[in-house]
């Protein structure tokens, strides 16, 4: 009630005070800070939103705004630092010498007052409203920002010179600044944002899960693995190589356990021309890995030393399964099927009773992903393996598993390996 009757007793002088020399200076004292800090938010978001493609569309037209924005994305900590500390420091000397000014005008009751006004002025006038006119209108504003962030750079140097010292000691010290989820999240945006299509976005997603991905997921299992006996002659390995469909065979002696080594198609062709008894003569060596090895080490070991072929092996030093140069390659960007293979199960369809059919083969982490289940990855690599494991004997077209609150049925059967579960919320 007292601030109030104040408050009207003073309202016939306000008007004096903006006849008073020293308001005109506390009016040219937080426009000008106000002004200042306003610029350096429409350039920082200008700054943070223009894009690469429009960076280099500029250097094409033979812009120089192109070229200093290019390198101030690729060094981006020196002109933010310009920006940042230009704006701090007008907010700073706009609070201190306005405060001031406006204590010699209204005198010690009112400065509550004024820096309450002065705080929503600064963060509607040189905070919202200015980046969001950057954010908005970064295309127009583009080429008039990169020339005055570049001299602003020039400027400000002194101050810059020990200000990213100390930030690359810190930075040195911080280790990893952008992680994998990062990286996965950043994709998401780009494809719901239409940067990215469906097929890129799972390329990328791919890469990025690497790291979580062991041979033994995208590994040909034992008994699927196509070889040739060490004593077989010339013209059977060739007929083999013929009828299957593959360039490449991993050589046994005796089992398939006992991998001694890798046949290819090019040396058993010269190896006939030229009279050569056996594969013995023309066996080359093959790399063995364990089931535990991860894809994103493997992949690039391959490519070194120029590797189609490795052989998986499991705990006991039996073979596990192969893995292709292909089948790495295919776990990033999709199945890849030439003329010589069978048509690929398909992974997941969706049956008209609301099942879903999964093939065996799929690894329980793409069930997982694709259906938002919980199901335990490590103790089987497959769907089939887990319901195999699960059931505790060899498993009948029928069987059924429940999981938490899902239940699995075995849809079919080859030989003693389950060929496709469906998926059900219901038991069947």
């Amino acid at each position: 009630m007292y601030k109030d009757v104040l408050l009207l007793s003073l309202l016939p002088y306000i008007p004096q005070c903006f006849h008073n020399p020293t308001m005109t200076t506390l009016l040219l004292i937080i426009g000008f800070s106000l002004v200042v800090s306003a610029t350096c938010s429409i350039l920082e978001a200008v700054l943070l939103s223009v894009t690469p493609s429009h960076i280099e569309i500029l250097k094409d037209e033979g812009s120089r705004a192109g070229v200093h924005l290019f390198n101030m994305k690729s060094a981006i900590d020196e002109p933010i630092a310009a920006i940042l500390t230009l704006n701090t420091i007008a907010h700073t000397a706009g609070a201190t010498l306005g405060g001031s000014v406006a204590t010699q005008i209204f005198g010690e009751v009112w400065i509550g007052y004024f820096t309450g006004i002065l705080t929503l002025a600064i963060l509607l006038f040189s905070e919202i409203i200015p980046k969001t006119i950057g954010a908005v209108y970064w295309r127009t504003l583009a080429t008039p920002s990169a020339y005055l962030i570049h001299w602003m750079v020039i400027l400000m140097k002194p101050i810059l010179i020990p200000i990213n010292a100390f930030s690359q000691k810190l930075r040195t010290r911080g280790g990893e600044t952008v992680s994998r989820t990062d990286l996965e999240a950043l994709a998401q945006i780009g494809y719901s944002e239409g940067t990215l299509d469906e097929d890129e976005l799972k390329v990328v997603t791919n890469v990025i899960r690497l790291d979580k991905v062991s041979v033994a997921e995208v590994m040909t299992p034992r008994t699927d693995i196509v070889a040739v006996d060490l004593s077989a002659s010339l013209e059977d390995a060739i007929t083999i190589m013929l009828n299957e469909g593959h360039l490449r065979l991993p050589a046994y002696s005796g089992s398939v356990d006992d991998i001694e080594g890798l046949v290819i198609g090019r040396d058993l062709w010269q190896a006939q021309r030229n009279g050569l008894a056996g594969l013995s003569e023309i066996l080359r060596p093959i790399q063995f890995v364990p089931t535990t090895k991860l894809v994103e080490d493997l992949l690039p070991e391959m490519r070194l030393v120029r590797n189609q072929m490795v052989i998986v092996i499991d705990e006991f030093g039996g073979t596990a399964g192969l893995v292709t140069l292909e089948d790495l390659i295919e776990e990033i960007i999709g199945e890849i099927q030439d003329e010589h293979e069978d048509d690929e199960p398909v992974p997941f369809s969706f049956l008209e009773d609301g099942r879903i059919r999964i093939w065996g083969g799929v690894s329980i982490r793409t069930v997982n992903e694709k259906l938002t289940l919980m199901l335990p990855e490590d103790s089987h690599d497959t769907l089939g393996g887990y319901v195999f494991g699960t059931l505790h004997r060899i498993g009948r077209v029928g069987d059924t598993i429940k999981v938490d609150d899902i239940f699995l049925e075995i849809a079919s059967v080859r030989g003693r390996r389950i060929e496709y579960v469906d998926f059900l919320k219901t038991e069947p």
